[in-house]
């Protein structure tokens, strides 16, 4: 059987003779196989080049990101460990505010470990590892700023309930001068001369000198009372406390005001059943009458 042959033909634009090559089919297909291939070696190694330069310029950027990542981590656990001196300064407060509350003093535990690890799969390991020990920090961070805020609540209460109940407790002596009848039971009256309780203390001063309110409290009487008392001012200091204060010579305050300690409340004097001008100072606690020198501190200066 005769092989197949091409014949290429090429006919020039001048004068000058057509020329004809013949070849055969198989020349034919060895030469458009050798042209397939080198296309397709070509585009191999053009997509490869591409590929590289690609995964080189993705490489260059995740090593700028892992750099200023890197950075920026090391820049949080520098604040955190300033944040952790802070809480170790509150950590101190909060014990002392317990100890002055009366609260036990709690550990806090230890820290919370974490399982941050996994989030720094895909960076350089010393990144990841700075990574997972912020994060690490960071709750831990978090854990002790909760307690303490819980801790230091219930302290912060507590001391407040106590300065409150304080600031109501009767502590200093209501005038300035020295003791002239104590607390008593069975006592003889200095005008009656028969023997009766004394439910307060007597203290001597002159006319006019200032009785002052032992504690803050609302005045519950301002006025002249019976029995003797005189001119007479009661407050009700709340938890339980009241007191009483007779034979003033001028009440400086009214019903239902409020007052504090040290506040000018009325003046001695000696109005009501009286040998003379002094303070009778009386104390109840629950309704119940107590010696009012338990609640006179002697260092106690009025605000």
């Amino acid at each position: 059987m005769a092989r197949s042959k091409w014949t290429l033909m090429l006919i020039p634009h001048d004068n000058e003779r057509v020329r004809s090559v013949q070849v055969s089919s198989n020349s034919v297909r060895a030469l458009l196989s050798v042209i397939l291939i080198a296309v397709l070696l070509s585009a191999s190694f053009s997509v490869g080049f591409f590929l590289k330069q690609n995964q080189h310029w993705r490489a260059q950027r995740l090593e700028r990101e892992n750099l200023l990542l890197a950075a920026e981590v090391g820049e949080m656990r520098g604040q955190m460990k300033y944040l952790s001196k802070a809480l170790d300064v509150l950590a101190e407060k909060d014990q002392s505010y317990r100890l002055i509350s009366g609260l036990p003093v709690d550990e806090n535990g230890n820290p919370v470990r974490s399982g941050a690890a996994s989030v720094a799969t895909g960076l350089r390991p010393g990144v990841g590892q700075q990574v997972a020990a912020a994060a690490s920090d960071l709750r831990t961070l978090m854990r002790r700023a909760g307690l303490l805020r819980v801790s230091m609540d219930e302290a912060i209460v507590t001391l407040k309930a106590n300065t409150d109940r304080l600031e109501a407790t009767p502590s200093i002596a209501p005038a300035d001068g020295p003791l002239s009848s104590l607390f008593s039971r069975n006592r003889k009256h200095p005008v009656l001369r028969i023997s009766r309780p004394h439910t307060g203390i007597d203290i001597a001063a002159p006319t006019g000198e200032p009785i002052m309110a032992p504690a803050k409290g609302v005045v519950t009487f301002a006025g002249n009372r019976s029995g003797g008392y005189g001119q007479t001012v009661e407050i009700d200091h709340g938890y339980g406390y009241v007191t009483r204060f007779a034979h003033a010579s001028r009440v400086l305050v009214r019903t239902g005001q409020r007052v504090q300690r040290g506040d000018r409340i009325a003046q001695v004097g000696a109005t009501g059943l009286t040998s003379g001008p002094h303070l009778h100072y009386e104390v109840e606690v629950n309704g119940n009458q107590v010696d009012p020198l338990n609640f006179i501190m002697a260092d106690v200066i009025p605000d």
